[in-house]
């Protein structure tokens, strides 16, 4: 009645996706009064803890991603600085004047900001943005032409600060998670749906087996494909870089 699932050819997230797409069908019948509900409502618990424990670890990706936003934030905040000390060798004295008034600035915040911890580099980064923020202060900027430079700082600033708060908003929910036996339960949850399709369906034939059951081929046939595709496509490549060497 249901073609094998290849559950090792599927990635995880093909796997979640695969599991999902049979729960969101499963929602839309009507299985109140049929034995089957106690498979599709576990299937359903399963997916559900297989999917936290999939955001858990991306959670764990976000250090790398803070990395690399903190040291654009670094990047554009000497990019600000030097330009500002580029401005004291100019001929023009009220370029000068100027730039060392924004200097003055940054050095009440920190000078060599960049190289503290990144809470407080945050800390002072915000302190320095409000007093530049001002319409005294966004003037001489403008008399710099250097409000695209400023800008480029604020924004990348705020980029950092916002994936941050991302971040503390996945890990506020943390719960540590044995991967492989989340996803194994999920898969076993699919498993022992279909096998219970199987045999209520033979001991008290009804329509809707027979339409999970042909939802869920059609689900198995297209993820599989797709698997073995790229299964293909893997194997290939690998024979090639063989051939070459």
């Amino acid at each position: 009645m249901f073609t094998n699932m290849v559950y090792s050819l599927l990635r995880t997230n093909e796997l979640l996706g695969y599991c999902k797409e049979i729960k969101v069908f499963l929602a839309s019948l009507d299985l109140e009064a049929l034995p089957i509900k106690d498979s599709a409502e576990k299937l359903s618990v399963k997916l559900e803890a297989a999917l936290a424990a999939s955001n858990r670890k991306r959670a764990s990706e976000y250090t790398e991603w803070l990395n690399e936003k903190d040291q654009r934030r670094d990047d554009s905040f000497l990019a600000f600085r030097n330009l500002m000390s580029a401005f004291t060798y100019r001929k023009d004295e009220s370029l000068v004047a100027a730039a060392e008034k924004i200097i003055l600035i940054i050095k009440g915040h920190g000078w060599s900001l960049q190289r503290g911890g990144k809470k407080v580099q945050s800390a002072k980064m915000a302190s320095l943005i409000k007093e530049l923020s001002s319409e005294e202060n966004q003037a001489l900027l403008t008399s710099l032409s250097a409000n695209d430079w400023y800008a480029d700082m604020v924004t990348d600033n705020t980029a950092y600060d916002e994936m941050l708060e991302e971040k503390s908003n996945l890990s506020s929910n943390e719960t540590v998670y044995d991967m492989s036996t989340v996803y194994q339960d999920l898969q076993t949850a699919c498993e022992e749906l279909f096998e219970a399709v199987e045999v209520l369906n033979r001991i008290s034939p009804n329509e809707i087996y027979t339409q999970i059951a042909t939802f869920s081929n059609d689900c198995t046939q297209r993820y599989l494909a797709a698997a073995r595709t790229r299964k293909t496509k893997n194997e290939n490549s690998a024979v090639e870089e063989t051939e070459a060497e």
